[in-house]
């Protein structure tokens, strides 16, 4: 009993939550015929949104986007309580406040300065404009994608490393210091108190969630809720972030760590299978993610690179992270909301230059129908995502594979 509590209650390490997050999308692929995504339901909130406040005077339902009758239609804008899909995203937030409140950690962490808040709403801006503009973010176009060997979560990957490489330069050498001189910001509300009260409000909501889409017969509401919170606990507990990925994996001088990296490649690899397993292997078929690729996918990517690096967070983290109280993240998640609305304002131009005119490619197509080859290059990706992080911070040593690979070699030749 008391490993369930310690499992429950204190910090786990990134690769520990990348099997469970990688376990997870594999059930959610298997229960709901759906890979993990965020930003879709999103993008439906944010339409919905802006005709509520607007009290319909903005007509976003006529928008080609949101409009069913648009041969360029993409989904309805929808409420929070009208959409099943947009019920992973509230569960990131409960389950993340679950997490916190378990460890007696939660809190309202308010910014720093002026210049965090900045960062936020244009960073915020980037990664909701970068991700609608490639099809999808972190999680829908890359996560989603590579596990199904589509091509462009690679293209994606590229141009979010791009973005990354260039915000992790410009913080680290020039931004870092204007930040910090700017106009502090001194609140304290909130940075005091009972986590009990925190955990006991987080179960109640999710339990309300719960039993609303239960009465109005609604499964997939229901399991999108539960998986959210499940996705959501598990970012939490260890702080994941596809962020520090990248930026602390690939490109820091400052703070080189591949914890990160080893648990979205430990996922990733588990999904892989799943999709392998239930896609060839037991001819079972699911809602895939084939996004065409081309230009609009490596000019998202990296924008939605350079919006992680100045919020300090991703699609899924800046979500969870605001159930954790962050300020800052709920401004970046707020703007990433409205930058994904200014996307599908301006979709027909980027829809009739780039995402129509572009071709849907899968590794095995790309392979002559090789599908071993393609799980092969999957598995491969994976594995330099987990190693040359770890070979920066310091878990592998070079010299110490340098001395074993030799003995290997020589053992092999006797």
């Amino acid at each position: 009993m008391s490993r369930v509590k310690d499992f429950l209650v204190k910090p786990w390490r990134p690769e520990v939550a990348g099997l469970v997050i990688g376990i997870v999308a594999s059930l959610q692929i298997l229960v709901i015929r759906s890979p993990w995504y965020i930003t879709g339901p999103e993008t439906q909130f944010g339409g919905w949104l802006l005709k509520t406040l607007t009290l319909g005077a903005v007509k976003v339902d006529l928008w080609d986007y949101f409009n069913p009758s648009s041969p360029m239609f993409v989904a309805k804008a929808l409420g929070p309580l009208e959409n099943p899909g947009f019920q992973i995203v509230l569960g990131f937030m409960l389950g993340a406040a679950i997490a916190k409140a378990l460890q007696g950690a939660w809190r309202l962490r308010w910014p720093a300065n002026w210049g965090v808040v900045i960062t936020s709403i244009i960073g915020g801006l980037l990664l909701g404009f970068g991700a609608r503009l490639a099809l999808g973010c972190n999680v829908g176009n890359f996560f989603a994608t590579v596990q199904s060997l589509v091509f462009s979560g690679f293209v994606f990957f590229l141009g979010m490393a791009m973005g990354t490489y260039v915000a992790t330069f410009l913080i680290e050498t020039w931004l870092m210091d204007r930040i910090a001189k700017t106009r502090p910001i001194r609140i304290s509300i909130g940075g005091n108190v009972d986590n009990r009260k925190v955990l006991a409000t987080a179960v109640a909501i999710t339990a309300a969630l719960s039993l609303y889409w239960w009465q109005i017969g609604v499964m997939a509401g229901l399991l999108y809720l539960l998986f959210g919170v499940a996705y959501g606990f598990a970012g939490a507990k260890a702080d994941i972030c596809f962020t520090s990925m990248l930026r602390d994996g690939f490109w820091s001088r400052l703070a080189p760590y591949g914890a990160n990296a080893r648990a979205v490649a430990i996922a990733l690899s588990i999904t892989i299978t799943a999709n392998l397993v239930l896609k060839y292997g037991v001819g079972y078929s699911y809602s895939e993610f084939l996004f065409p690729v081309g230009i609009h996918t490596l000019l998202g990517g990296f924008l939605f690179g350079i919006g992680m690096v100045l919020v300090a967070g991703c699609s899924f983290s800046s979500a969870y992270r605001s159930g954790e109280g962050s300020i800052p993240h709920l401004i970046a998640w707020i703007f990433m909301i409205i930058g994904m609305t200014l996307l599908a304002y301006v979709w027909p131009f980027f829809y009739t230059t780039a995402v129509a005119l572009s071709p849907v490619l899968t590794l095995p197509e790309m392979l002559h129908g090789n599908v071993a080859a393609a799980a092969a290059l999957g598995y491969l990706f994976c594995l330099f995502l987990a190693l040359y992080p770890s070979i920066r911070d310091g878990t592998i040593q070079l010299s110490q594979l340098n001395i074993k690979l030799p003995k290997l070699l020589i053992t092999r030749s006797k």
